[in-house]
């Protein structure tokens, strides 16, 4: 486990250092087993709290064109490259680790998830096009069905895959937009206008995931709070700095 992990090129990794507090609990235990795979991705995806439960529709939901939604959503797409460093907390209730970390956007399609994971070391996750790939590799084994929450966490809303069932609804302040994938599991997203506010992940109608995002008074994502309710976690994450870049060197985005 520790080679593969902490055997990474720290300038590659692209961390601005790491910082970290961990009380010797179950999870440090689950990391020496290699259930650190699980945990690592919890610290992406999310957490559970009392964060506010999804909104429900004032009325039933209308078929939705993959055109206009399409539209909608590339709207919500930067411009251009960009870095940003964020701080990251992650809570079960019974062990706190915390950290930073550093995101690059290349619109449309590619993100890279540096991290820095307190006892293990450095993780990466790279989204990029279709493919998806990861340090350790495992955790991209989990990554697809939920590529639309990891971009959710920095306010993009990722166009969905074919065959995927888009209809869309209201609320009090706010638009729903159901996305139904063919496995039948489901992504709710709520936004106002071209702004997406949070999102909600259901597997056999139950929820699974939920996140809230916070926005400054310019509309940039400031904080992501996270909830998966299946392994009663917690993870927020906060934006420190966030800057426009010039393209990102093509081998960031290829497997080592």
């Amino acid at each position: 486990m520790g080679p593969r992990l902490l055997g990474r090129d720290p300038a590659r990794a692209g961390c601005d250092g790491s910082e970290a507090t961990a009380r010797p609990a179950t999870l440090l235990a689950a990391l020496e087993d290699r259930v650190y795979l699980a945990v690592w991705l919890s610290v992406m995806l999310a957490a559970c709290g009392r964060l506010p439960p999804p909104p429900s529709p004032s009325g039933p939901y209308a078929p939705e064109s993959v055109e206009t939604f399409g539209a909608m959503a590339a709207r919500t797409v930067p411009p251009s490259a960009q870095l940003i460093r964020i701080r990251w907390r992650y809570d079960d209730g019974g062990q706190e680790v915390s950290g930073r970390g550093a995101v690059r956007l290349a619109p449309p399609d590619s993100l890279r998830l540096d991290i820095s994971v307190p006892v293990v070391g450095r993780a990466t996750l790279v989204l990029a096009g279709d493919s998806t790939w990861s340090q350790p590799g495992e955790v991209a084994q989990e990554v697809p069905q939920s590529r639309a929450i990891l971009w959710a966490l920095f306010g993009i809303i990722h166009r969905p895959t074919g065959g995927t069932r888009i209809e869309v609804g209201d609320a009090p302040d706010r638009r729903l937009y159901r996305l139904t994938a063919p496995d039948g599991s489901v992504t709710l997203l709520e936004c106002r206008g071209d702004t997406l506010l949070g999102a909600t992940e259901l597997v056999a109608g139950k929820m699974v995931g939920r996140l809230v995002l916070t926005r400054d008074h310019a509309g940039a994502v400031v904080k992501a709070d996270a909830a998966d309710v299946a392994h009663r976690v917690r993870f927020v994450a906060e934006v420190e700095h966030r800057e426009a870049s010039d393209p990102f060197p093509s081998e960031i985005w290829r497997r080592p």
